[in-house]
């Protein structure tokens, strides 16, 4: 009985540790977070609700992709300028990230209904990037923490204010904590390296074998 004992937890050890490593690698989360927000009509700007662009990772990449040809604007602000700048004007907020973090998703609301200034004369920005078609900038989120008790910042892309606002806005972070590996991927190894631990050396304590190799 007790070398059956010894055997079940040896091979149950070597089954755990086998699982956990396979969580942690082959099938571990995705190094990156990446949500696309899709609309056909998307208002004229596109903005983040504030405390979104800490979601995960020293950084944020932002990419808005428009109609080719057409003029993209994508910039950084503090909450409460962008505010005041879109007033009333028709936006698509993302509010946040929703669904599992394997395949995320956008959650969304759009309100407003009037036009704004065009972007790229305000001085309100932190950072900010032009182009024709896609443009892409990269936040680092590291630095927010000095402008939170302002109410945080935004990232807002539009064309001009007036045209709809590029129809593609991804949003990008390192995974980092719970969403760069998978939960139970370490607790099953150090689970199954105890357990096969234990049932080792219960096989070669067992009296038989000691007998056994005594005879020999």
């Amino acid at each position: 009985m007790r070398r059956l004992v010894a055997w079940t937890l040896l091979v149950a050890g070597l089954a755990c540790a086998v699982a956990g490593a396979a969580l942690l690698t082959v099938f571990a989360p995705a190094e990156r977070i990446d949500v696309t927000e899709r609309r056909a009509e998307p208002g004229v700007a596109v903005v983040t609700a504030p405390g979104l662009l800490e979601l995960s990772g020293p950084d944020v990449r932002v990419t808005a992709t428009g109609a080719s040809g057409t003029g993209v604007f994508v910039g950084v602000a503090r909450a409460a300028d962008a505010t005041a700048w879109l007033a009333d004007a028709e936006r698509t907020t993302v509010t946040g990230v929703g669904g599992d973090l394997s395949d995320p998703a956008a959650t969304t609301e759009v309100t407003g209904t009037g036009a704004a200034a065009d972007p790229r004369t305000a001085d309100i920005w932190l950072a900010s990037r032009t182009g024709t078609g896609s443009v892409e900038l990269t936040w680092p989120t590291a630095s927010d923490g000095e402008r939170r008790d302002a109410g945080g910042v935004v990232v807002l892309a539009a064309t001009d204010g007036t045209a709809p606002a590029p129809a593609a806005v991804r949003l990008s972070w390192h995974a980092e904590g719970t969403a760069a590996s998978h939960p139970a991927g370490v607790p099953l190894v150090v689970a199954g390296g105890v357990l096969a631990l234990l049932g080792a050396v219960g096989v070669l304590l067992d009296p038989r074998r000691r007998a056994a190799g005594g005879r020999a």
